[in-house]
């Protein structure tokens, strides 16, 4: 269950953060115009997308990790007494 929450968290506060990336990109100012030719390629969000997986992949295998370093290390503790 803590696991999930914390996979959702971390989805959630990805897609906020690429939203706001986004925002401040289409953002009118009404002085200059800036093309937004580049900001919306498909590779572009491609990228962002497969960004935002491995961050997700990334923070899953080190909990992981953690997990296992935290099991190993109880498991010394209790064979020293």
């Amino acid at each position: 269950m803590k696991r999930l929450l914390k996979f959702n968290i971390t989805t959630v506060l990805s897609a906020v953060i690429t939203v706001l990336f986004a925002v401040t990109a289409f953002a009118e100012n009404g002085e200059i115009r800036y093309s937004n030719e580049l900001t919306v390629s498909p590779l572009r969000i491609f990228f962002a997308v497969l960004v935002i997986i491995a961050f997700v992949a990334l923070e899953i295998a080190v909990e992981k990790i953690r997990e296992k370093r935290v099991k190993k290390r109880n498991g010394e503790i209790h064979r020293d007494k």
